[in-house]
């Protein structure tokens, strides 16, 4: 039986398909997270910068405060992005 072979329609779509441990051995380049941060959407990119300057955790609820009601959708979409791609990482607090 053929194997069926997945081709990534483009960079974004491979990058998030790799499996979480090689993901995050790519970030330890500086080239691949150059490409991967001009190849975000512009919203996941600003707030990709904005959390440079963050020192501590930040909580989902606190990022909805900067959004406005009309602008939710997009926000959604620039989160999803930035946890797929291992940017943002999620950690469940008991």
């Amino acid at each position: 039986m053929p194997q069926v072979m997945v081709v990534a329609r483009n960079f974004m779509d491979m990058v998030a398909a790799l499996p979480a441990s090689k993901l995050d051995m790519l970030y330890d380049s500086a080239f691949i997270c150059e490409a991967v941060l001009r190849s975000l959407p512009p919203l996941a990119k600003k707030y990709a910068l904005q959390m440079l300057y963050v020192l501590a955790p930040l909580t989902a609820a606190a990022m909805e405060e900067w959004v406005l009601d009309e602008y939710a959708s997009k926000h959604r979409v620039a989160i999803d992005k930035l946890l797929q791609l291992r940017v943002f990482v999620e950690v469940r607090d008991r």
